[in-house]
């Protein structure tokens, strides 16, 4: 007989090659961190600290008083910065839009601030002068062709 409140499941030890393994809430591995929901929200927590770190850094190149042409500006931001914020993409990407609106949030603030845009100006207009494509379209391009690369893919 169980005691009110008291649950029935049983916690099942798990070994590998005679070691035991313990339960975490949540793991990294390659960069990714994976919590016990698979919801990714550490992961995109961590790298949106990641990316303002690297931002920082680079301000002088790509802010508002930077000398830098914006291409280079959209260079830098293409090929420092926005890998960071889509580490992993294929296995996030499909997280909660919660979760990836945050992405965007933190793209559409650099760009804002390397092109000096007025808060009147839309971000859809920021975004189409410089021709850089949304986070959620260039989530959606990575992963196809990373699983089209995979279907592609000869098995051993």
């Amino acid at each position: 007989m169980f005691r009110k409140g008291h649950s029935n499941k049983t916690i099942k030890q798990l070994n590998f090659f005679d070691e035991q393994l313990t339960w975490e809430p949540q793991v990294k591995y390659l960069g990714l961190i994976l919590d016990n929901k698979l919801s990714c929200r550490q992961h995109i927590k961590h790298n949106s600290e990641k990316f303002w770190n690297k931002v920082h850094l680079i301000i002088p190149l790509i802010g508002r008083h930077s000398c830098l042409s914006l291409n280079n500006k959209v260079l830098m931001n293409k090929q420092v910065l926005r890998p960071i914020l889509t580490y992993a993409t294929q296995i996030w990407g499909l997280s909660a839009k919660t979760h990836r609106k945050k992405i965007q949030t933190l793209q559409n603030k650099i760009l804002r601030m390397m092109t000096n845009a007025p808060w009147f100006v839309r971000n859809e207009v920021i975004h189409n002068d410089l021709q850089i494509e949304s986070i959620e379209t260039h989530v959606k391009n990575l992963s196809r062709k990373f699983f089209s690369k995979i279907a592609d893919t000869p098995l051993l």
